[in-house]
Formats: C-alpha cells, sequence, structure tokens
C-alpha cells in the first residue's frame, strides 16, 4: 500500500499520513467496489487544486479495509473564510454527490476540532486521516485538543447533517436525436432524468439533413462516430447505459448493435420512438447479449414514418435495416421486446412531460436489470438441460 499502512485492526495508525493523490487512490481505489471511486476523488483533488485549498483531509471508513465503505469525509481548508467558494458544500462530482466540510485557516479552533472528530472513532478510539498534498509547501497539520465548546458545536453540526451519501448514479442515459434536430428534447428529459440520479448523455451528430437517407457513406460515418463515442463514454462514467432515441437516431441505435455479433458496449434498455428499423429487425439474437429490454412506441399516425421505404423506393439507396416499425411494430415474438400503440402520437409529439415521466421512467426504473436478467435466464436455459441429461438418466458422474 506505498506509504498509506494499515494496522492489524484495519485502520491506518493514530496521526495524520501524508500522500499524494495518486498515491492514496493506489492504496484505497484497487478492489472492484472501490474503482469507482477513482473518477470521485481524482475530480476532489482538482477541484481543491483549482479553488486553491491549502489543505484537504480525508478520514472516515474509506481509509479502512472496509469492503464496501459508506463514506468520505473530506474536509478542505482556505486560507480565509472569503475564499470558501459558495454554495459549494454540496457537489455533484464524477456523478457522484458527496457533502464536503469546510474551514479556514483564520479560524483554526474549528479547523482543529474537525480533525480532532476525524482523528477519533464514535467510540473514543484514535485513528489516523490522510493529508492529501496538494502543493510541495503543504506542511502537516499539527494536532491539538480543540477548545470544548466549539468541538462541542461542530461534533453537533456534523452528526446532524443532511448527509447525502456517496451513491452510484441510476444510470447512464443517453439520447439520440432524429434528422433536422440537435434533441431540443432533451430539455424535457433532463430534468427529469436528472432528479432520479440519471447522467444524462445527449449523442449530437452533424450534417443531419434527409441526405443521410440516401447516402450509405455519411451514415456509416455517423455509425462509427457513435461507437467511439460510446465505447469512450462508458469508460468515463460508472452505470448502466440505457438509450432513447427518435426517428434517424433508432437506426444509428439498430445499426451499431447490428454491425456486432456481441457489441462491446451492452445497453441495459432502449425506448425507440419515430423508428425507422425494419419491422423483421432481429432483436432476439441480441437478447441478453447485448441488450436487456426495448420499448417500441408504435404511433400509426406518424407520417413520416409511413414513407419509410417503399413510398421512397426510387429516391432511397435501400439500407436493409430501414423500415416501419414505428408505425407497424416488430414483427418478432421475443421477451426483449415491450411495443406501445398509441393514436395520439405523431412523429414530433411523443417526448413530452406525461410521456418522460409516467411512461418511460417508471419502464426504465422496473426493468433497472433487464441486461443482467437476460443473461442469467439464458445460463439457465443452457444450464438446466444439460443437467437434466447428466444426471435425469441416472448418471451419477
Amino acid at each position: 500500500m506505498g506509504t498509506l499502512k494499515l494496522n492489524s485492526t484495519g485502520k491506518l495508525d493514530k496521526g495524520i499520513h501524508k500522500c499524494t493523490g495518486d498515491e492514496f487512490i493506489k492504496a484505497f481505489c484497487e478492489s472492484d467496489y472501490r474503482r469507482k471511486f477513482k473518477k470521485a476523488l481524482t475530480d476532489i483533488f482538482d477541484y481543491a487544486v483549482e479553488t486553491n485549498a491549502k489543505y484537504l483531509f480525508i478520514g472516515g471508513s474509506f481509509n479502512t479495509d472496509e469492503t464496501d465503505p459508506k463514506d468520505i469525509d473530506c474536509l478542505l481548508v482556505y486560507d480565509e473564510l472569503s475564499h470558501i467558494p459558495r454554495g459549494s458544500d454540496r457537489l455533484i462530482i464524477g456523478g457522484i454527490y458527496l457533502d464536503i466540510m469546510f474551514a479556514s485557516m483564520d479560524n483554526k479552533e474549528i479547523v482543529d476540532s474537525y480533525i480532532h472528530l476525524f482523528t477519533h472513532s464514535r467510540f473514543g478510539q484514535e485513528v489516523g486521516i490522510v493529508q492529501v498534498e496538494l502543493n510541495k509547501e503543504n506542511d502537516e497539520w499539527e494536532i491539538v485538543q480543540p477548545g470544548v465548546e466549539r468541538f462541542e458545536i461542530i461534533k453537533a453540526a456534523y452528526i446532524n447533517r443532511e448527509i447525502i451519501r456517496l451513491k452510484e448514479p441510476t444510470g447512464i442515459l443517453v439520447t439520440i436525436h432524429g434528422l433536422l434536430s440537435t434533441g431540443e428534447w432533451n430539455k424535457e428529459i433532463a430534468p427529469i432524468a436528472s432528479s432520479q440520479g440519471w447522467i444524462i448523455a445527449p449523442y449530437i451528430y452533424k450534417e443531419n439533413t434527409p441526405n443521410l437517407l440516401v447516402n450509405g457513406n455519411k451514415r456509416k460515418e455517423i455509425v462509427d462516430d457513435f461507437r467511439d463515442w460510446i465505447f469512450e463514454l462508458q469508460h468515463r462514467f460508472d452505470g448502466k447505459i440505457s438509450v432513447i432515441a427518435h426517428s434517424f437516431g433508432t437506426y444509428i441505435i439498430g445499426a451499431y448493435l447490428q454491425g456486432f455479433e456481441t457489441a462491446p458496449i451492452k445497453f441495459n434498455n432502449i425506448i425507440l420512438t419515430g423508428s425507422i428499423l425494419n419491422s423483421d429487425y432481429d432483436w432476439e439474437r441480441l437478447r441478453g447479449k447485448s441488450v436487456g429490454k426495448v420499448l417500441n412506441e408504435v404511433a400509426p399516425e406518424d407520417v413520416w414514418v409511413k414513407l419509410m421505404p417503399e413510398k421512397l423506393k426510387g429516391l432511397l439507396k435501400i439500407d436493409s435495416l430501414m423500415g416501419r416499425s414505428g408505425t407497424e411494430g416488430f414483427k418478432q415474438k421475443s421477451t426483449v421486446i415491450a411495443q406501445s400503440t398509441n393514436s395520439i402520437f405523431t412523429h414530433n409529439n411523443v417526448i413530452k412531460r406525461d410521456v418522460i415521466s409516467y411512461k418511460w421512467m417508471p419502464f426504465l426504473e422496473a426493468n433497472k436489470n433487464s441486461l443482467w436478467e437476460e443473461q442469467y435466464n439464458a445460463i439457465m436455459k443452457e444450464f438446466i438441460p444439460n443437467l437434466v441429461e447428466k444426471y435425469g438418466k441416472g448418471n451419477s458422474n
């Protein structure tokens, strides 16, 4: 663990342990569970430097050998009270909500009180804390006994504060717009989904004119760009990815998935509206491999999807993926597909607050483990017949 060594009780020895940010991450973020905190911690360190913090202390169960620590106690110390960033006591860092305590050198007794609090367990046992080096002139903080009255005030405020614990985001919600649009409807989706803990990630592509319907090379360029974008997105944020795709956006996600035997990036749930995918699209092949659940909004009155592709045969260089699943639905029977038909919908009036709040968000919540469940079902489907074949005939080997 480098310079940070845990004792036989799984904690740091009492006192202050100085280290760099990299050393802290290497010491405490190597397990599968803890690895997801790397981005959040890096953002905390960067934030401290960018806002000219003088000291950064980390305490709590994260500095122990607990497998799944529930909190990271952070204290940022500035030179003066006026230097503390306003409105920053609750930060969204790396997609994770985190409460951070702030203090300043011109109120040193408050800092001493927090340090005393961090260096003692709830039962009074002395424990170690970490001081992350923000600059090379950062001297080790000298631990002193704070005044009793001030300490009790700090302790009461700390214990009774409204805590938002570190928590995983609900998931990553990717939105893909259609032609002649940049997804203005994201202004409806973003506040609703983000209030429920989603990381919102709109994919916006250029040259989104009807020319894409006839230009196969341009379509390929966009799908390739989406391929790079979604791969990079998955490696920047932790969480299951779900998708809301509209019109040509349905073609993009369909072409991406169709291009692989098993796509590198898997999708928990996909919601399609104004879909221009062929009604014969093979979702069953992707079940449990690349996709968990698909909700297709079928709108028989969608005049634009009705034009795909039969009435444009003379104009389109037909792509076999294109079709009228947005008005006719998908023909294939598969547990991966859920379809809903509504005559009130047209091509552009689906993505509104009523549908987002009362249909799509509940669908995503109800199927939050859909990909895992389909993968499990696939394993059991293969595993159980093998057991029957092996043991059902009295074979004890």
